[in-house]
């Protein structure tokens, strides 16, 4: 689902059932509460997200041997504002991590190929002269 970020950070709180992080946002014209896990906080506030910026939130199945697992895959919509401002600090360690990671969990997903070293940084490459 493709959603506006109202907030620039999460609302941190703690409930009978442990810790969350609550994201405002703004799907299809109608303000959402979105209770994201920390690898998607972490992606969001990795990359420097701010208020107004759109992002894709997918939720896909990953096979990890005979399991399926769920993951939640964050993808912006044009640029984050701190990347579209050249008077900040850029972020492209942080970006380029996120692509490494989700390189190797793409490697993971294909059953039957056997991926080297090289076809990683390949994958990761391509990913980072994406975002960037």
């Amino acid at each position: 689902m493709k959603v506006k970020l109202l907030k620039d950070k999460p609302y941190a709180g703690k409930s009978e059932y442990g810790t969350y992080q609550l994201f405002s946002v703004e799907h299809e014209g109608i303000e959402k509460a979105f209770f994201a896990p920390d690898e998607v906080v972490q992606k969001i506030s990795g990359l420097g997200c701010k208020a107004g910026d759109e992002i894709v939130l997918t939720k896909e199945a990953i096979q990890n041997g005979k399991k399926v697992i769920s993951q939640m895959r964050v993808d912006f919509i044009g640029k984050p504002a701190s990347l579209a401002n050249s008077e900040k600090k850029d972020n492209l360690k942080q970006i380029m991590e996120q692509c490494l990671q989700e390189a190797v969990e793409i490697t993971r997903s294909v059953q039957g190929i056997p991926f080297q070293n090289e076809d990683i940084q390949k994958i990761a490459s391509c990913l980072f002269i994406a975002r960037t």
